[in-house]
Order: C-alpha cells, then structure tokens, then sequence
C-alpha cells in the first residue's frame, strides 16, 4: 500500500511541475537562455563562499582568494542554505545570511551567476546533513511524521529566495542544487537511506513547494557524485525528470592520482553532455578541487585536461575555510599553484565576471575574454 500510495504522489507531483512550467518569460527562462548564450563562448569559473572568506581573511567586503590571485572575481558565486530551515541568522559554515544576500546581489549586479546549495539538517534527529539515521526520507514524504516541519523548512526556503531581488526589485534568478550527492551513501537523502523513487519524490517535493510559493526565479539543478566508470543508467537513476530539472551536475574530487580524476571528468562530461545535446539541458562540474592543491600545475595539468573536448556551462570549486585547513579547494596566494591559476587566466582558459557585463535596464550580456562588447 506504501509503494502505492508513494508512487500516486510522484504522478501528482509531476503533473503539478508540468503545468507550472507553462509560465513563459521568467526570470529563470531569462537566465537559462543566458546560461546557453555564455556557453558557447567558454566554461565561467566558480568558487563556493568565494566573497564570503579565504584562507586567511573572512568577511571583508570587495575581497576574494581568486580576485587575490588573478585580479578578477569568479564568474560563478557558489552559496550555501545549510541551516536557514532551522531558522538559524547565519549557515552552517557561519555565514550570515544577510550578508549573503548583500553578496549575491552585489554580485548579480555586476553581470555575475550565482548557484544555491543545501546541507539541510535531518528532520528526524535535528543533526547536520551527514548524519543518516532516522529514516528521514520517508518522513518528510506525504504521510511521514515530519511532514509539518518539512513544510515549515520549504516556507523559509521559498522567504528567503524570493528575498532576492535587484535595486529595482526584480527578482535575481539563481542555479538551485538541493538534494546533491545523492547517489553516495554519506547525506540522509542518499542511496543507502532511501530508494530512486522516494529521492525522486523528495526532489519534486521541494520543486513543488517554490512553484507554490509563487517562485520563478530558480533553475534547477541536479547533481550525482562521481562514480569509477560510471554510465547513463546509474548516473540518471535517481533523475527525476526533464520537467524538474535544468542544469545536468556532478561533483568530482581529486583523491588519488590525477589520471583518475581526469578519466573519471571525461566520463562524465561525456554523459551528460549527450543527454544535454539531445534533451536541450545545460551541464557543469558543480563541484570539484583538489583537497590542499598541492600540485602546483593542478589547473592545467588536470583540471584543464579533464573538461577538454566538453563544454560544461562551468566548473565550481569547492572553498577555501579560514578555519579549516583541511576544507581548502580554490587558489589562494599563499598555495603553490597560484602561479598556475594566474597563467591560465591570463591564458582565457576559464569566464570569469569582469567578461560578464549586466545593464541595469537591458538585462545581461557576454563581453569577450578582454573584457570588451
């Protein structure tokens, strides 16, 4: 009766999506149009909390690691919600969510893209994302004895999405990638702690409750974890549908050699970029980095090689925390591959947001990799 009753809401949940989707003209649809445009002219560069703090700053205004290294800021701003459905003033990595509102609207402003994470806690056991007891999944799903909370924690979700807007209160649309990493086994939403369809529920669940919310400003993202030869089948298991999703991810880290990790990029952009090709659908290296980068031709002896021949929209990597040494993917001054990231820069290897112009009136545009219309 369970699996019954699961996979009516499913159905329900995607007819709701379907219709939704009618609406024309959003400023998501704006973005994504845009997305298309600027891929063609090259892959942007992203860094998490790359405004927010470095390896040896935090929350100086105008400051970045990268911005320290090259003079020029990431295309792509990668932000986090964890703890904002708590009710929480600031993220689990203790950034204040009103300076990250101040932060991405500054940087929208100034033709940059911004992507939206969510390390939300476990409903059951009010611990962080990676604690996986509780059988949470099943509680926030229709039915289950969360479902009031999992309500409560969308209703801040949508408050504080629909907060963001420019001077001239339009709403700043942003690339959402709730629910990632799904199909590893270390988050409460992951392959151990649920089954394909009731991740797929979850998925449209959260879909669902911004559309209600009256939300059109949110490109959905949906992002896997790597996996060693990794193929269609496994990496659009937990896919909840075209009508869901936008933008195709997944994150990558370097562990072990860096063969490994360019064999394993170039299986993946080769996934998702023939699904992309044919289904119409943008795809990125939502995360990535190497822990440390310790070496110092990381970017273009690895990074570089292991997107080449693809065109992800962009490569995000994951940030550099000033309180933990072992939390430190991006460049930064001090790192020995600084000089490699500034030579790639110099190179045009990589957008980033000096090659983005935005018009206050007119919406957004591409310049070329001299910064010139």
């Amino acid at each position: 009766m369970k699996k019954i009753i699961l996979a009516m809401a499913i159905a329900m949940l995607a007819l709701g999506a379907n219709a939704k989707q009618k609406v024309q003209n959003t400023p998501a649809q704006q973005l994504i149009e845009r997305l298309k445009t600027l891929q063609k002219r090259g892959v942007m560069f992203g860094h998490q909390d790359a405004l927010f703090y470095g390896t040896t700053w935090k929350w100086e205004y105008g400051r970045s690691d990268v911005n320290d290294v090259c003079g020029d800021y990431p295309a792509v701003l990668g932000c986090e919600l964890g703890g904002l459905e708590l009710g929480n003033d600031k993220n689990l990595d203790g950034v204040a969510f009103d300076k990250m509102r101040q932060q991405i609207i500054a940087h929208h402003q100034k033709g940059g893209i911004i992507t939206i994470s969510w390390h939300t806690y476990n409903p059951v056991t009010g611990k962080d994302a990676w604690n996986t007891d509780g059988d949470a999944v099943t509680a926030v799903l229709p039915g289950g004895k969360e479902v009031a909370k999992m309500q409560l924690w969308h209703a801040r979700l949508a408050q504080f999405l629909g907060s963001l807007k420019d001077e001239r209160g339009r709403a700043i649309p942003v690339i959402f990638r709730p629910w990632h990493e799904m199909s590893g086994a270390w988050f409460w939403w992951g392959n151990k702690q649920c089954t394909p369809e009731q991740y797929k529920a979850l998925f449209c669940l959260t879909f669902n409750a911004m559309a209600d919310a009256g939300l059109t400003n949110l490109v959905w993202s949906y992002s896997p974890n790597v996996k060693a030869k990794d193929t269609p089948e496994h990496y659009f298991s937990y896919y909840p549908g075209d009508a869901f999703v936008d933008v195709l991810g997944v994150d990558v880290y370097q562990f072990k050699g860096s063969e490994v990790f360019i064999e394993q990029c170039q299986n993946e952009m080769r996934i998702m970029a023939t699904y992309a090709k044919k289904h119409k659908k943008l795809y990125a290296l939502t995360e990535a980095g190497y822990r440390n980068t310790p070496d110092a031709q990381w970017y273009s002896s690895t990074l570089l090689p292991a997107i080449k021949g693809f065109a992800p929209s962009y490569v995000l990597l994951w940030r550099n925390a000033w309180d933990q040494a072992e939390e430190n993917f991006g460049p930064a001054p001090e790192k020995s591959c600084a000089n490699d990231f500034r030579k790639i820069h110099k190179e045009g290897a990589f957008l980033f947001r000096s090659q983005l112009q935005c018009a206050p009136t007119k919406g957004c545009w591409m310049v070329s990799k001299k910064g010139k219309k």
